[in-house]
C-alpha cells in the first residue's frame, strides 16, 4: 500500500557505503598502487621499503576484496581494515623516507592527507574523528622519532611543525565539510518530515485527500503511451453521523482509525489507500481485471462489517466503483465511482455498484 512511509526518504550518512562501491574502491586502490608500483620499478626510482610494501598492500587489498564477498563480517570492520591497511602504508613509507639515509623528506609526505579523506569516506563520522586524532599523533610522532636521529632539534621540529600544520589543516576542512553534510541531511529530514504531514491523514495515519492527489498524479494515471489500467473505489461509511450523534465524536474517531487499520491490512501492498475526507475512503489499485476489482470491493465491505466495537453495534460501507477504461482522465474515473456510490447509497447501503453487474 502506498502510505507514509513510500513518501519518506532516508537521509544519507556519513559512510553510507554499499557493499558494491567499497568493492569497487578496493579496485580502485589495487589498481592504483599497482599503477605507483611499476612506475617506480621501471623507473629505477623503487626504494627498497616500497619495493616490499606495495606487493603486500596490494595483497592485502585482494583478501580484503574476498573477505567482502565470502564472509558475512560486517562492513564496518572491513572498512576499518582497508583504512588501516593504507594508513599504515603512508605514515610507514613516509616515515622511512624521512631517515637520512633512506631519501628526501618530500618523497612521501604529500600522500600523508589522504589518510584523513579516507577516514571520512570509509569510517562513519563517529568512528572517523577519534580515528583521525589517533593517525595524527602516530604521524607526527613517528616522523620526530625518525628525523631526530640524523639532524638537529632545530630542524626536526621546523620540519615536524609543517606536517603537524598542513595535517590539521586537513582534519579541520574535511570536519568542516562532514559538520555542514550532516547539517544539510538534518534539514532534509525535517523537511522530508513536515512534508509527510502534509500528506498524511492524523487521525487515521493513511494518505489525506493532498497525499492521495500526490501520489495520483506522480503515477501519471492519464499517461496515452503508457495506458495505465486502474480502479477507483470510493468507500463510504454507512449512517455516520448517526455513530456520532448517538455515541459521540471520540467513539466516531475511533471507529474511522478501526476501519483504516482494517482496510490497510485487506488491500495489497501496491494498492492506493487514503482518506479522501470525513467518512470516505479512496482505494486506487492498479492492473486488475474487473472481477478482481469486484472480489476486493467485496472483500473490503465484509472486512469492515465483520468488525466490533464496543458501544456502536455494527458498521456497514457502501462502495462505488469508476474504471479507467470507461473515462479518459482520472477526474472523469473518479466522477463515474462517485456515481455509483449514490447508487449503492441510494439501493440501501451496504452495497457495491460499478457499470458491471456485481
Amino acid at each position: 500500500m502506498k502510505n507514509t512511509k513510500q513518501l519518506n526518504q532516508q537521509p544519507l550518512s556519513a559512510a553510507s557505503m554499499s557493499p558494491k562501491l567499497f568493492r569497487k574502491m578496493l579496485i580502485v586502490a589495487v589498481l592504483g598502487f599497482s599503477a605507483i608500483w611499476g612506475i617506480d620499478a621501471s623507473s629505477g626510482i623503487i626504494s627498497h621499503f616500497d619495493a616490499i610494501a606495495y606487493p603486500i598492500c596490494i595483497s592485502a587489498f585482494l583478501f580484503v576484496f574476498v573477505l567482502s564477498i565470502v564472509t558475512n563480517i560486517n562492513h564496518q570492520s572491513l572498512h576499518f581494515l582497508t583504512y588501516f591497511i593504507v594508513a599504515g602504508y603512508l605514515i610507514s613509507t613516509s616515515i622511512w623516507h624521512h631517515m637520512a639515509e633512506n631519501g628526501l623528506f618530500s618523497n612521501s609526505a604529500q600522500w600523508l592527507g589522504l589518510n584523513y579523506v579516507i577516514a571520512y569516506l570509509f569510517l562513519e563520522v563517529k568512528k572517523a574523528a577519534p580515528t583521525t586524532i589517533i593517525v595524527f599523533f602516530a604521524t607526527i610522532i613517528g616522523h620526530y622519532i625518525a628525523i631526530i636521529q640524523y639532524h638537529t632539534l632545530a630542524d626536526t621540529i621546523g620540519v615536524v611543525l609543517n606536517i603537524a600544520i598542513a595535517h590539521l589543516i586537513y582534519i579541520y576542512l574535511l570536519w568542516t565539510v562532514i559538520k555542514l553534510r550532516i547539517k544539510t541531511d538534518q534539514i532534509t529530514e525535517r523537511a522530508d518530515t513536515l512534508e509527510n504531514f502534509a500528506y498524511v491523514d492524523l487521525l487515521t495515519r493513511i494518505l489525506n485527500r493532498r497525499g492521495i492527489e500526490k501520489v495520483f498524479n506522480e503515477l501519471n494515471l492519464d499517461s496515452e503511451e503508457q495506458h495505465k489500467i486502474y480502479a477507483i473505489l470510493i468507500i463510504d461509511i454507512d449512517h455516520f453521523k448517526q455513530v456520532n450523534d448517538t455515541f459521540g465524536h471520540l467513539a466516531g474517531d475511533q471507529a474511522l482509525t478501526r476501519i483504516a487499520g482494517k482496510l490497510s491490512r485487506t488491500v495489497h501492498p501496491n494498492d492506493v489507500l487514503g482518506r479522501w475526507g470525513g467518512e470516505e475512503f479512496i482505494v486506487l489499485t492498479l492492473n486488475r481485471t474487473p472481477q478482481q476489482v469486484m472480489e476486493l470491493a467485496e472483500k473490503i465491505k465484509s472486512a469492515v462489517s465483520n468488525l466490533t466495537f464496543d458501544d456502536i453495534d455494527s458498521i456497514t460501507v457502501s462502495i462505488g466503483i469508476g474504471y479507467s477504461y470507461e473515462a479518459t482522465s482520472k477526474e472523469n474515473v473518479f466522477k463515474i465511482a462517485d456515481n455509483h456510490l449514490y447508487i449503492a447509497k441510494q439501493s440501501g447501503r451496504n452495497t457495491i455498484r460499478s457499470s458491471i453487474p456485481s
